[in-house]
């Protein structure tokens, strides 16, 4: 389940180091490119709220394989992409098939476990699922020289190809037949009503939802705030990239081991406040020394993008576990918004003039909006 929901990750990170380099061959902008980004995103979000609630009522391992088959097909046409329109295109139909591949592999966990178990699988799942952006941007800055940014969409292909056996192979169906019902455009929308009902619910879901903001501001400007302006090559953007995706490694891992002896929600209270301190040093020290600080920044954004290991985790069992009848429906609303949210983020932050002070007042505003939700929903929760 971690490989599958893992996609996303691989499919937005594995690239980020030859952004620049597919603005250079294809004739365009930086932020037409960063649409290719934002468009995965956006069809990761769409995906995400449709096959959620179906899978509630048709079974998770179908829509397994259709969502992996779809990845495919997609990043195949990426891979021979002659424009950025069709690139686009490409991009919002890999977010769709890797959409489904996520949601579903949510849903499967709190169809086997609940209260403390269902989080440590969470927690689990999601130091598995972390591999993948440290590994990608890695990878990409390894294979993008030889196999330029084409082979790259032909290297996420293959990964499909994986996947697809493992949704075949290994994944078993987890909805029992007797809890499945007829898909009907009222079943979804009475699904998405219930969760949505639940005000600790809601409180979770904008947690997930601006924690992500958060995070998505430094994928999206991250390329070209490091090459650009700070002046690190591509290979050593790749290398700083994936140390800062270790920090969100090390926090699952963290808080794998506080699950048991600490209330998931005083450890995510804790984890939000971490995240606004460091985000707010982040932004004076943009305003006030601007790029010179050169070394200063990865060692901030690394305080920040460790939080969400244990924010992210608790957030989405805490949220999932208020409506575990409807796991389903629950894992696509947070994924939707989750992701909808992003895909807006990586244009706005792409406007500004100067990426690093964009993105620097992006991740500031969304992590304090993310500790006000925290604190609302665990306080809801607690009563």
């Amino acid at each position: 389940m971690a490989l599958l929901s893992a996609s996303a990750p691989f499919s937005i990170d594995m690239y980020l180091p030859a952004l620049p380099m597919i603005a250079a061959e294809l004739g365009t902008t930086e932020p037409m490119v960063q649409l290719t980004l934002s468009g995965f995103v956006l069809g990761l979000a769409v995906g995400q709220l449709v096959i959620g609630p179906i899978s509630d009522a048709l079974g998770r391992k179908k829509l397994l394989i259709i969502g992996a088959v779809v990845a495919f097909g997609a990043a195949a046409l990426a891979a021979s992409a002659p424009s950025v329109g069709v690139l686009i295109f490409a991009r919002v139909v890999q977010g769709l098939g890797s959409g489904a591949c996520m949601v579903v592999a949510r849903a499967v966990i709190p169809d086997l476990a609940s209260g403390t178990h269902a989080a440590k699988a969470f927690a689990t799942m999601m130091s598995i699922q972390t591999l993948a952006p440290v590994i990608a941007p890695l990878v990409g800055g390894v294979l993008v020289g030889p196999l330029g940014w084409r082979g790259l969409f032909w290297a996420l292909a293959v990964l499909a190809l994986v996947q697809l056996l493992a949704s075949v192979l290994v994944i078993p169906e987890s909805r029992p037949a007797h809890l499945r019902s007829r898909v009907s455009l009222a079943g979804v929308l009475a699904n998405y009503a219930f969760v949505l009902g639940n005000r600790a619910y809601r409180g979770y879901l904008l947690t997930v939802v601006c924690g992500f903001a958060t995070l998505f501001s430094y994928i999206s400007a991250s390329a070209f705030v490091f090459q650009n302006q700070l002046g690190f090559s591509p290979q050593a953007y790749a290398v700083l990239f994936g140390v800062n995706s270790l920090g969100i490694l090390g926090g699952n891992i963290v808080n794998s081991r506080l699950i048991g002896r600490f209330d998931p929600r005083r450890i995510m209270r804790a984890a939000t406040c971490i995240y606004v301190c460091a985000a707010l040093s982040l932004l004076g020290a943009v305003v006030v020394f601007g790029a010179s600080v050169r070394w200063l920044i990865p060692v901030l954004l690394f305080a920040i993008i460790s939080q969400q290991g244990l924010i992210q985790a608790n957030s989405m069992s805490l949220g999932q576990l208020q409506v575990r009848s409807h796991a389903g429906g629950a894992a696509a609303l947070m994924g939707f918004f989750q992701f909808a949210g992003a895909a807006v983020v990586g244009p706005l932050v792409g406007l500004g003039s100067n990426a690093l002070l964009s993105m620097a007042l992006s991740m500031s505003i969304f992590s304090v909006l993310a500790l006000v939700a925290a604190w609302r929903a665990t306080a809801i929760d607690r009563a």
